[in-house]
């Protein structure tokens, strides 16, 4: 059993985790199931938008876009392995370094890399998908993961966080293994809602006047 001091305003999953096959293929799900809850984070969203804006992508290709949030988290984010025989895995706000005053976590390996990439490209509605793959026998247990994007045409185009290949070149390898994010949710025709309120309490017009309230605010007072 692992015991550590808890970290304030975030919750942390532990459990023993196997080794070889069965590790690798629990590993796979695990990132594909936390890139998708991650894809509605608001914070996330927000940087991968900002990143489009700053890039003057907002409007481009699926392509352009995977390339700059690429090069935007390649530029943040350094690769630091897994503890020692340990597996690791940070939420995007938390690689990224978005939650003001939260945990911040400088650096992480491919598992992050496909976490944050894929989440941040399904936030901005590009579908995305976790591939994990092998270089040498045994080939079926996969040793790397990166992720892939659904391009305009429908076509998947992969690319990897970890290495400083651009979007579409990955390393040459001798097996996949692809897993689709919210397959179970997809199957179910089920989806998620996040709604962004206002300031609240306080709030009023651009010259600092106390905003009168409407009826739309009187009816449903956590919208905004």
């Amino acid at each position: 059993m692992i015991n550590d001091k808890p970290v304030p305003g975030v919750k942390t999953d532990t459990r023993p985790h196997p080794a070889g096959k069965k590790g690798a293929t629990i590993s796979l799900q695990e990132v594909a199931d936390r890139a998708f809850k991650a894809r509605m984070s608001p914070r996330l969203r927000a940087w991968a938008t900002q990143q489009l804006a700053q890039c003057g992508v907002s409007d481009g290709t699926r392509k352009k876009k995977a390339q700059c949030l690429l090069d935007a988290y390649r530029k943040k984010v350094p690769y630091v392995a897994d503890p020692v025989m340990g597996e690791f895995m940070a939420h995007p706000e938390q690689t990224l370094c978005l939650d003001d005053g939260g945990l911040c976590i400088v650096g992480g390996d491919c598992d992050d890399a496909s976490i944050t990439l894929a989440a941040a490209m399904m936030s901005i509605g590009i579908p995305a998908q976790i591939v994990g793959c092998s270089f040498k026998p045994p080939t079926d247990v996969p040793t790397h993961v990166y992720m892939a994007f659904q391009d305009e045409n429908d076509r998947w185009v992969q690319m990897d966080g970890t290495t400083k290949f651009p979007v579409g070149q990955i390393t040459p390898h001798a097996k996949e293994f692809w897993v689709e994010p919210g397959a179970a949710s997809r199957d179910k025709g089920e989806g998620d809602f996040v709604g962004m309120s206002g300031p609240g309490k306080g709030a009023g017009n651009l010259d600092g006047a106390p905003r009168a309230p409407r009826m739309l605010d009187l009816l449903y007072p956590g919208i905004r």
